[in-house]
């Protein structure tokens, strides 16, 4: 299959093709008599892979590692998991000091403290926090 072929099924552009074959992640495919590169289907199962991973948000200099080694793919998986985690607890935390301005009608640039807020939303306020790096 040619490159627009490739790039087509596996969703990247040729751009993002050629960029992975230039930093060694995909291997350059065998060339026809006209000078066009032959894919087959080793070349779209591994840009599947480097596709999947990328949309994970794995930097393009940590998928060789993963692309060749399973305990290294699972470690990654591990990494990803515990940082979507931690996002999503920074995430819930915004979401409440949001529903407490809306409830209180404060406007965002003051934030929740300036609020008028009764005893129950304090202790909201005081227990909601922005995670730190290790949460």
């Amino acid at each position: 299959m040619r490159s627009s072929e490739l790039a087509g099924l596996a969703g990247v552009t040729i751009r993002a093709l050629r960029h992975y074959h230039q930093i060694g992640l995909l291997e350059e495919p065998r060339r026809t008599a006209d000078d066009d590169h032959e894919y087959d289907v080793r070349h779209l199962a591994r840009l599947l892979r480097i596709a999947r991973l990328t949309e994970l948000g794995v930097p393009p200099a940590e998928l060789p590692d993963v692309l060749d080694d399973p305990a290294a793919a699972a470690e990654l998986l591990d990494r990803l998991d515990r940082e979507a985690a931690a996002e999503i607890r920074r995430h819930t935390s915004r979401r409440a000091v949001i529903a407490v301005l809306r409830e209180h009608g404060t406007t965002p640039d003051l934030g929740p403290d300036a609020a008028p807020v009764d005893d129950q939303h304090v202790r909201v306020l005081h227990t909601v926090r922005e995670p730190g790096p290790d949460d």
